[in-house]
């Protein structure tokens, strides 16, 4: 797998919401934006995610995450039931790509940019990154932006209760020991609802300020912690 990614790289070398501002920046420059995608309490949901993390790390590049906690608003709830879960092993995704899962057990996805540390044309390299469901997991299957396969990494985020928790892997960059580190992130957990039970659902009420909060605590590999709240607005 890090073969692969490797010698790509070689090769290439030759929703805002009733009016209310929701992405919030820290004062490193972390930007976060954690939304869930229905406003309406009570009812199915999904969650839109964007990050962009500060050029503070070594070399220039964003710092290496070694866990990151997201937490959506208190009262959301994550029913696994409704969606069958994908059994595939990190083998089978590496030979078959993302058609390891079946399509039932999808749950969204997106892309996201990382700094390999090669440097123009190579960085930002853009990756695609696909959601299916695991047993008590989110599994994150990132692979070549648009194309059908192969999987370079998978990333198995552990869902507790309606908190995922994840331990990112991402490909070695550049030079020899150093980390690819991610730049940008640009995510959805879609909207998935089976027999009338939903995976996701928002919290019960909407609080007096019309805000539910979600929360995003990561933990970098230099032991700093950063956290950041980010709201959707919410219909009482």
């Amino acid at each position: 797998m890090r073969r692969q990614l490797l010698a790509a790289l070689t090769i290439a070398l030759g929703t805002g919401g009733l009016g209310l501002t929701t992405q919030a920046a820290s004062a490193s420059g972390l930007e976060l934006s954690l939304q869930l995608t229905s406003h309406k309490t009570g009812t199915p949901t999904g969650a839109t995610l964007h990050i962009v993390y500060p050029n503070d790390g070594p070399g220039g590049k964003p710092k290496p995450v070694s866990l990151g906690v997201y937490q959506f608003p208190s009262g959301t709830t994550v029913d696994e039931a409704p969606v069958p879960v994908c059994p595939a092993s990190d083998a089978e995704f590496e030979l078959l790509g993302t058609a390891a899962c079946a399509a039932a057990s999808a749950l969204g996805g997106g892309g996201i940019t990382v700094d390999t540390g090669f440097g123009p044309p190579i960085d930002p390299l853009a990756l695609d990154d696909s959601y299916c469901h695991g047993t008590g997991q989110r599994l994150s299957l990132f692979g070549p932006h648009e194309a059908p396969g192969p999987v370079w990494q998978v990333n198995r985020l552990q869902i507790k209760g309606a908190t995922i928790i994840d331990r990112p892997s991402l490909p070695p960059g550049y030079p020899q020991g150093s980390k690819a580190v991610a730049k940008e992130v640009n995510q959805e957990i879609a909207l998935v609802s089976s027999g009338g039970e939903a995976f996701m659902t928002t919290p019960p009420s909407c609080p007096r300020s019309g805000r539910w909060i979600s929360q995003l605590t990561i933990t970098y590999e230099d032991g700093t912690v950063e956290t950041e709240t980010s709201a959707t607005p919410c219909v009482r």
